[in-house]
C-alpha cells in the first residue's frame, strides 16, 4: 500500500510511520510532504492508495488540498489529522473515511488501518501503462512479450496488448513482490499460481509457463517467499 503523509510537524510523521511499520510490516510504502503545496506539486491521480492529510497548516490546509484531489479521484482514501473537531463536517463533503485525532495513539492508528480494508485496496491497484492504458495489476495472469508488444492475459479484462519494449513494463510491474520473471519475456503474477514444479508454473488460466534453468534458485525462493508471506498474513493464494 502506497500512503502519503502530509503534515508540517515531521515529529507527528515520524510517530505515525512507526506505528506502520508495527502494524503493517513491509507491505507499505510511505512518502512525507511537509506542505500541502509541495504534495501538490507532486500529485498525480494513482499515485497513492491512502493520503492522511493535516488540517493545520500555513498556507495550503488538509481540507483545500483534498478539495483538490477530489476534482480528479473520487475514490482515493482520505484521512485528516488534527487536534480540532472544527472541520468534522466539512470532511464529510470530501468524503473523508477517517479522523485521526493528535496526539496520535497507536490504537487510534490500528482502529483506522482497519476501516480502510487493505485487502480491497490491494486488489483495486491500478498501473498505467506506456500508452495510457489502465490496468488492474491483481487482474493480471502472467504478460509476454512477442513481435514488439506487450499482451497481458488477464483474468476479467481479456488479453490486453500494447506495443511497448518489454524493458518499459518488466520494472513497471516487478516493482511488487507478486509479480515475476522467470524466463526472458514473461512476467507471472504468483498470485495466479495455481501449481508449480521444479521448471514450470502452471497459471490459473492453466497456461503453463517455464521457469529458465539459470534463474531457477531464484524463481523459486521469490515464490516460496510470496507463499511463507501470504500463509504469515492468513491469505489464500
Amino acid at each position: 500500500m502506497k500512503i502519503a503523509v502530509v503534515d508540517d510537524d515531521i515529529q507527528m510523521y515520524e510517530r505515525l510511520n512507526s506505528y506502520f511499520n508495527e502494524l503493517l510490516g513491509k507491505t507499505f510504502e510511505v512518502s512525507y510532504f511537509q506542505s500541502g503545496e509541495a504534495f501538490l506539486s507532486a500529485y498525480e491521480k494513482g499515485m497513492f492508495d491512502f493520503i492522511i492529510l493535516d488540517i493545520f497548516m500555513d498556507g495550503i490546509t488538509g481540507m483545500e488540498v483534498a478539495r483538490e484531489i477530489r476534482k480528479t479521484d473520487r475514490n482515493i482514501r482520505i484521512a485528516f489529522s488534527t487536534t480540532s473537531n472544527e472541520f468534522a463536517s466539512e470532511s464529510y463533503e470530501v468524503n473523508a473515511c477517517y479522523y485521526l485525532h493528535k496526539p496520535l495513539e497507536r490504537e487510534r492508528v490500528k482502529t483506522m488501518l482497519d476501516r480502510l480494508n487493505i485487502a480491497e485496496i490491494e486488489e483495486m491497484r491500478t498501473a498505467n501503462l506506456p500508452d495510457g492504458t489502465s490496468i488492474i495489476l491483481r487482474d493480471i495472469i502472467y504478460a509476454d512479450f512477442s513481435s514488439h508488444c506487450v499482451t497481458f492475459h488477464c483474468k476479467k479484462s481479456g488479453n490486453i496488448t500494447v506495443r511497448t519494449p518489454f524493458s518499459e513494463i518488466e520494472p513497471l510491474l516487478c516493482a511488487y513482490s507478486y509479480f515475476f520473471c522467470p524466463y526472458k519475456g514473461i512476467i507471472v503474477n504468483f498470485y495466479e499460481v495455481s501449481a508449480q514444479t521444479d521448471d514450470t508454473f502452471k497459471m490459473s488460466n492453466g497456461s503453463i509457463i517455464p521457469i529458465s534453468r539459470r534463474k531457477a534458485k531464484e524463481v523459486l525462493d521469490k515464490y516460496s517467499s510470496f507463499r511463507f508471506e501470504q500463509l504469515r498474513k492468513g491469505e489464500n493464494t
